[in-house]
């Protein structure tokens, strides 16, 4: 028990030089700090009364053992009672009126042993000492945490004023996560076990790592803008060229075809998409680049699906040409098949040949009534191809 003594008087003279304890004492505190130390600093203080009637016991025994070389037994008894009865006096207990009977006491004083007011002071002891160290421990990691999330802030409020000054949500975001650390800087020295229950900085954190990257894909716009518009034009030039092609190419089918039932190609996709990069481009000075971004985004779909469409046009237009000339391709060739066969001089074949050869190479070409008549130059070819006695049948 002497050991004993010796151990908690060095553990109590740590725990009042403990940081926890130079953090709380004589702060102002709020919440549930304020509230948990004075129930701390009066558990403290009762551990030193404790400690100090602990020791007083330590030293009587000490004093009784003193006495003579070898105890008698009133000094036996002494030591016994004292060091396994119920000699400690806790302090009086006042019972509310509400709690005791007509009789009841209005005090109680609770008597326990030496080992029971060890076992008090441990308890407590552990109580107090997870406060502190909570408290410190908190308070060191959210100072380690609050000063790179100020350093952050300050690199993205200049980001703020590069790429969104004009921009009411952004600033007022900015403006939110800088009162949600000054409060947290606040809370970590007047509530820190607050602080250590709820984490006030980790939705500051997550925030402001997303308004970081958001600002950061806007830089990335502002300083690829000009690029963008030069991409842009460029898609403008191949879209009014296919349709100059178009345009073209259409000319030459109404010319050749007849009826070929294709509107005639305009420049309106061009001439639309070269109004709204002029506009786009005239706006690059207000500095709202988010804006300007998604209208880019919208440009680029824009562009990309208008020179399709004018390139499907373009295969459209030029496939009735194409057409005519496969046509005109299949009858050289049914004609060279009829030679061969020794058909030459065959007039039936010779009338449809002239016939289909007419309509293919006459502008404009009537291409449904030139299929029509290859089609029947082609089947009176088969039929001549076949035995005679298939080809009555």
């Amino acid at each position: 028990m002497v050991a004993d003594s010796d151990t908690i008087g060095q553990s109590l003279v740590e725990m009042d030089g403990h940081p926890g304890h130079q953090l709380l004492r004589g702060a102002a505190l709020t919440g549930l700090t304020e509230r948990r130390w004075a129930e701390t600093a009066a558990a403290m203080a009762a551990l030193w009364d404790q400690f100090g009637t602990y020791k007083g016991l330590i030293d009587k025994a000490r004093e009784i053992r003193g006495r003579r070389s070898r105890p008698n037994d009133d000094d036996l008894a002494e030591l016994h009672t004292l060091l396994t009865g119920s000699v400690v006096s806790l302090k009086p207990e006042h019972i509310p009126l509400e709690q005791r009977g007509l009789t009841g006491p209005a005090v109680i004083v609770e008597r326990i042993t030496m080992d029971e007011l060890l076992a008090r002071m441990k308890q407590s002891f552990a109580k107090v000492i997870e406060v502190l160290s909570t408290a410190e421990s908190t308070w060191s990691a959210t100072i380690g945490r609050l000063d790179p999330l100020t350093d952050q802030l300050r690199s993205v409020s200049i980001l703020v004023e590069s790429v969104a000054a004009g921009d009411g949500a952004t600033t007022g975001q900015l403006d939110r996560i800088r009162a949600g650390l000054d409060d947290a800087r606040e809370r970590v020295v007047t509530d820190p076990l607050s602080v250590a229950a709820t984490d006030p900085l980790a939705g500051i954190e997550s925030e402001l790592a997303a308004l970081r990257e958001r600002l950061a894909e806007t830089a990335t716009v502002r300083d690829t803008f000009d690029a963008r518009l030069g991409a842009l034009d460029q898609v403008c030039a191949d879209i009014e060229a296919a349709e100059a092609t178009a345009r073209q190419t259409w000319t030459a089918v109404v010319d050749k075809i007849a009826n070929p039932g294709l509107a005639e190609p305009t420049s309106e996709g061009s001439t639309r998409l070269h109004a709204e990069l002029r506009a786009l481009a005239a706006r690059r000075d207000t500095g709202r680049w988010a804006e300007l971004a998604a209208t880019a985004d919208r440009l680029d779909r824009l562009a990309a699906a208008t020179l399709d469409a004018v390139r499907r046009s373009v295969r459209t237009i030029g496939g009735l040409l194409d057409r005519r000339a496969e046509l005109r391709g299949r009858l050289e060739a049914f004609q060279v098949k009829a030679a061969r066969l020794g058909h030459a001089e065959d007039l039936a074949l010779q009338e449809l040949h002239t016939t289909a050869h007419k309509l293919l190479f006459t502008a404009p070409c009537d291409l449904p009534a030139a299929t029509r008549a290859l089609n029947r130059y082609q089947q009176a070819l088969q039929d001549r191809e076949r035995p005679p006695e298939e080809a009555t049948r």
